[in-house]
């Protein structure tokens, strides 16, 4: 058949017999696991899974082939069927890379990984994300040349009769609903089930699309091995006690058929103990093996802990130059439709050439191409994302008169290098380019956002994106945002890098489409609110909310030029998309250039006279900032950005605070409820950087049930009164500055006034700042980026 691999999505029930009997799952792990033991290494930070989720690489031997095949079992979190789009993503990408290092010019998807999934009766005709996943299989961009579907049907889910879960006859009917072909076998009678699986792989090779086995069987001693089923089955258990277990019929079978003797029977079932027992004795003394990695992932490693330090991702002004001019260059028989041309193509080329004025939609092409010219790959997916939900972004041109899709990304210099199934990775740029690949995905949240999951966590070195139309649609992928992306690494040593962009902002788009919940990503981070015990700390999540287009640059650099992999989630433009403020120059995304996770107040001329501090985040800080140029007292305040919410950037802003030692004013600022938003997060960690028995205020909407008003004019009032709330009382505050200085130049005692403040350091806490802690700096971790 020509297949090197397999990806396997087991389900609960009979994972840990499958591990061992057939995946080659040291059988004292699995033990030790039982008993109470992890999974991974006794001196491992992972902290593991429940049993029924456990995963490790094994092979699998068979005697017409001279090789062994690899099985990569996937790890699954407890929402049962969310892991099967993750092994589309997964075995899809796995078959590419596959296909890529062989160079095989005849290469058809699925040739060299075979997708097999396992499923419960109940689940696979109740779960949304199957037929979401089903309905993507066949999608040009989704295919994996086919998934095997085995239907473990039971015949009840937990305690739940069939006849409680399924109006159709078969609990594999959906799969009719996408012209899957289903193979129907009795369960006990391993001969045909055999049978089915050949016929399977077969259908499967010859068409390369998916296909379901029904297997009718039975629990025999219900949902677990101490449940008692005769609670709400009393009449099918009855008669599943009075028949003989699978192997025990198989086996007398085999007797009365010649192919087996008794002795031989017990020959092999006294084996089988007998390894148990020797297992059962070691694993008093085991420590696992942590599973192996691939070969990827082996030239990556974790994060030493703590906050990593920022390196340049600038690129070469040049360089920058060339690469948006072929983000929008175009082919002759490519008629492009006129307004992108007017709008679009001219615009960003005069922006290009005057070297600012720089927009989210060329920072965004530049970082793309910049990597790919690096020879890293990326995959942008999502609903509507080759234009872009606002229009925006025109990564693909389609012809006006052939509707052929055109990536000019994919044609920099003029000339295509490679195919879309090709890809070198040369980091020094002197390889062939890599790929971009345009996804315009089907109407769904929870599958596309697994499968992106799984291409992340096989390919470090794809810059793997996904796009809500809107942030807010982003909720219909909580499972996997749960629990494989920000949970992944801790419980099971799988990093993953995937980018979420998720557009946020009130501006009148009402409760739906307005907010990416960041209260949500953020109540998921681990950054510890003791900023004391960042030693040793693994950030698990990203969380970011850029206000300029080089920040944006910077942040998808930043993604895969690390030597690790975190998630990152951004709260994405919307109307800063084309607000003439929002731009950024060339020069931002130069040598030398990074990512900066706070940004200090440019208009401020002398902190000195600064009495109020306010920080925000995103889009808000434009409103700000115009309030502030148009005020009288605007001079005396200061708006800062925190640019990255999580790992909150504790040293950064302990810096950028510690300069205005006149303020004694400090306020959080935002639009979104008091409930909602960054606060609840940001609160305590600001409160533990300001001088002490200073507070936080906070500026903002009251908490409230919905994310915003659906009323357009109610919305606009509430912005107009918190962004005039941030400026009120400054004639007070200004005022107290005065008496201040005044008082200084008689040599008297003010009563409002602060010391100058020394440079912070490592070692000195400026006198201006009597910090909570008295004996050491705030950001105690001094960690670098590997």
């Amino acid at each position: 058949l020509g297949i090197s691999e397999v990806v396997a999505g087991l389900t609960h029930r009979g994972r840990m017999s499958l591990l061992a009997a057939l995946f080659e799952y040291p059988k004292d792990e699995l033990l030790r696991k039982l008993h109470g033991g992890s999974e991974f290494p006794n001196d491992s930070p992972h902290t593991g899974d429940m049993l029924v989720d456990l995963a490790k690489p094994g092979s699998v031997f068979y005697p017409d082939i001279e090789s062994k095949i690899n099985v990569d079992v996937l790890w699954n979190a407890c929402h049962l069927e969310s892991g099967m789009p993750v092994g589309m993503g997964k075995s899809r990408t796995k078959d590419i890379n596959i296909a890529r290092r062989k160079n095989d010019p005849n290469y058809v998807i699925g040739d060299n990984v075979l997708a097999v999934s396992l499923h419960g009766d109940s689940s696979f005709a109740g779960q949304g994300v199957v037929a979401e996943s089903l309905s993507m299989s066949g999608l040009s961009h989704f295919t994996n040349g086919g998934t095997i579907h085995i239907v473990n049907n039971n015949q009840i889910g937990y305690t739940t009769p069939s006849s409680h879960t399924r109006m159709t006859r078969y609990a594999s009917d959906i799969a009719k609903s996408f012209d899957m072909p289903i193979i129907h076998v009795n369960g006990e009678n391993p001969e045909e089930v055999a049978r089915a699986a050949h016929i399977a792989v077969a259908y499967r090779q010859k068409f390369r699309r998916d296909i379901v086995i029904d297997m009718w069987t039975f629990r025999k001693r219900g949902h677990n091995e101490i449940d008692e089923p005769s609670f709400t089955q009393p009449g099918m258990y009855s008669a599943i006690r009075a028949r003989k277990s699978v192997p025990s019929q198989f086996e007398e079978r085999l007797i009365a058929s010649g192919k087996l003797t008794k002795e031989q029977a017990e020959s092999v079932r006294r084996d089988w103990l007998n390894s148990l027992n020797m297992a059962f004795v070691s694993s008093a003394a085991c420590d696992p093996v942590e599973p192996e990695k691939s070969h990827d992932w082996k030239l990556l490693t974790q994060s030493n802990g703590g906050y990593p330090v920022q390196k340049p991702t600038g690129v070469d002004l040049a360089t920058l130059y060339q690469v948006g001019v072929d983000s929008v260059l175009q082919r002759d028989d490519i008629k492009v439709h006129p307004r992108i041309e007017r709008f679009h193509v001219k615009p960003r080329l005069k922006r290009l050439h005057d070297g600012h004025g720089i927009d989210w939609a060329t920072a965004e092409a530049l970082a793309f191409g910049t990597l790919l010219r690096e020879g890293y790959n990326v995959r942008l997916s999502g609903q509507d994302v080759g234009r872009g939900t606002f229009s925006q972004r025109h990564v693909m041109f389609v012809c006006q008169e052939t509707e052929k899709v055109y990536v000019p990304l994919n044609n920099m210099g003029g000339a295509a290098r490679g195919t879309q199934e090709t890809k070198s990775l040369h980091n020094d740029g002197s390889g062939p380019y890599g790929k971009l690949e345009v996804v315009n995905s089907n109407l769904c949240e929870e599958a596309v956002v697994g499968f992106e999951y799984g291409v992340s966590t096989e390919d470090p070195f794809t810059l793997a994106i996904w796009e809500a139309q809107f942030g807010d649609f982003y909720n219909n992928s909580q499972a996997i945002v749960d629990g494989y992306i920000v949970s992944g690494e801790t419980k099971w040593s799988q990093q993953n890098g995937l980018v979420m962009l998720l557009p946020h902002g009130f501006d009148g788009g009402g409760p739906d489409h307005s907010s990416c919940r960041l209260e949500r990503h953020l109540m998921l981070s681990n950054d510890p609110v003791d900023g004391r015990s960042l030693e040793g700390f693994l950030p698990n999540v990203f969380v970011t909310y850029p206000s300029t287009p080089a920040q944006f640059f910077h942040l998808l650099r930043r993604q895969v030029k690390r030597n690790f992999r975190k998630p990152l989630i951004v709260a994405g433009p919307k109307t800063l998309l084309r607000l003439a403020s929002a731009t950024s120059s060339l020069s931002e995304m130069g040598p030398g250039t990074a990512f900066q996770p706070v940004l200090d107040d440019p208009l401020v001329h002398d902190p000195r006279i600064v009495r109020r501090v306010m920080m925000a985040s995103g889009k808000l800080y434009y409103d700000l900032a115009k309030i502030k140029s148009e005020h009288p007292l605007g001079e005396h305040t200061a708006i800062v950005r925190i640019e990255e919410l999580s790992p909150f950037p504790r040293e950064a802003l302990y810096n950028t605070l510690a300069r205005y030692t006149s303020a004694s004013d400090f306020v959080w600022v935002q639009e979104e409820p008091r409930n909602a938003g960054a606060y609840s997060f940001v609160a305590p960690r600001i409160k533990q950087l300001l001088p002490e028995h200073v507070e936080l205020r906070y500026v903002g909407r009251p908490e409230h049930a919905a994310t915003c008003s659906g009323v357009e004019s109610q919305q606009a009032a509430e912005h107009a009164q918190l962004t005039s709330e941030a400026f009120v009382g400054l004639h007070g505050l200004v005022a107290d500055l005065v008496i201040d200085n005044i008082a200084n130049q008689h040599n008297q005692p003010a009563v409002n006034s602060s010391s100058s403040m020394e440079k912070p350091s490592s070692n000195i806490l400026p006198a201006s700042v009597q910090h909570r802690w008295s004996t050491q700096p705030i950001y105690a971790a001094q960690s670098s980026e590997q």
